[in-house]
């Protein structure tokens, strides 16, 4: 039997890839990229380079275009090391000739029809240095051939009936458009995508995350019940607002003794109606205040997901340094000083002015607003009662 011609296949070999460019867009022209031993990557991952550290060969696959399939069949046999017994000697003959070619051929990296990237091939755009680079990801189908091997032996064993595993799930990937042999030899393992089930949200993560990321909103209760209240006490609680929204409009308008200026806000009042005003202020001020140790409690029960304090410095282990002081504080009652006291008293006098709320006293309502004017004033009193 005369000697089989063995030149072309290896040229086949030796323009076989990796990486093709057809993988991404079947209509593309073809090209690709074939990694060199020198490639190989120490890392706890699993891709062409980290496979090629620990030994692997890779099977490398055509550019494209149906009319190499039949060439690189005896190539594909050569890298793969499949059964060919029932193949005809020919055949066998030329997969033993090309075999000691093919280790030679990862000394040197090799790359083809990459001068001019095709505007069809998709492209992500990576900032680097200011600018950005261009970069189109590629898939080895070899890589995905070994995983497919790795998969259906696992699945093999897993069919035991007291096999204590599932087996592993892969699901159907549409490639290579009508004919994927267009794309290359091996690309019918890049069709079995291994599918997982997603992870679980939780609910107590993201909450917690939110509030260290972006604090919480404050809310006001605009309906508020006082137990135990007398007939003088809802006369008292109006009287008061009444006080407020008169005399403090007369207090902020006078030119001449510029009590504003001098700070001095106070409005003329007798015990009942001060009374009255440090329970409804005060009601207020606790309403808020456990709505910030819920929040804090939910962050505790996430410390361990929250970064280090080495991974971004901040005042406070459960307070992001992009949150508002009076956000910081309250999450963080450790962050609690005079400053704070001041700021949040005036926070709060903000929110709860030109706000209407709706007073029950002895199953009797009564509705009062505070007028603006009146800001600095109830931050005055806020600053007693939060101390």
């Amino acid at each position: 039997m005369p000697e089989p011609q063995t030149d072309i296949f290896i040229n086949a070999l030796e323009e076989s890839v990796h990486f093709s460019l057809k993988t991404i867009n079947s209509n593309i022209e073809k090209g690709g990229i074939r990694l060199s031993k020198q490639q190989a990557l120490d890392l706890p991952y699993l891709s062409a380079r980290t496979l090629l550290n620990e030994d692997f060969l890779i099977p490398t696959d055509y550019q494209g275009d149906a009319k190499n399939a039949s060439t690189f069949k005896v190539v594909k046999a050569a890298m793969i090391d499949n059964e060919i017994n029932l193949e005809d000697a020919e055949f066998q003959q030329q997969v033993e000739q090309l075999k000691p070619s093919i280790s030679s051929i990862f000394n040197e990296p090799y790359q083809a029809g990459t001068e001019n990237i095709d505007i069809r091939m998709r492209q992500l755009l990576i900032p680097k240095n200011g600018k950005y680079v261009s970069v189109s990801p590629l898939t080895a189908a070899g890589v995905n051939y070994l995983v497919n091997q790795e998969v259906d032996a696992v699945n093999e064993l897993r069919k035991e009936k007291d096999s204590e595993f599932n087996r592993i799930q892969t699901a159907v990937f549409g490639i290579g458009g009508a004919n994927p042999q267009n794309v290359g030899s091996l690309v019918r393992s890049m069709q079995r995508p291994i599918t997982v089930d997603a992870p679980q949200a939780s609910e107590k993560v993201r909450q917690a995350l939110a509030i260290f990321y972006n604090g919480f909103t404050i809310r006001l209760s605009r309906k508020i019940k006082l137990l135990n209240g007398t007939k003088r006490a809802k006369e008292a609680i109006k009287e008061w607002s009444e006080i407020l929204n008169r005399q403090l409009v007369i207090t902020a308008t006078n030119t001449i003794q510029n009590w504003h200026d001098l700070e001095i806000f106070a409005p003329s009042t007798n015990r009942d109606v001060r009374d009255q005003e440090i329970i409804f202020l005060n009601i207020l001020a606790k309403d808020v205040l456990r709505q910030a140790t819920f929040q804090k409690n939910i962050l505790e029960e996430a410390e361990s997901i929250l970064p280090s304090m080495e991974e971004i410095e901040r005042p406070s282990f459960w307070v992001h340094p992009s949150l508002s002081f009076v956000l910081q504080g309250l999450i963080d009652p450790e962050l609690r000083d005079d400053n704070w006291r001041i700021k949040f008293s005036d926070y709060l006098a903000r929110k709860i002015t030109n706000e209407t709320f709706d007073i029950e006293i002895n199953n009797e309502t009564v509705t009062i607003s505070l007028d603006s004017n009146s800001e600095g004033y109830i931050a005055r009193r806020l600053r007693e009662i939060v101390r």
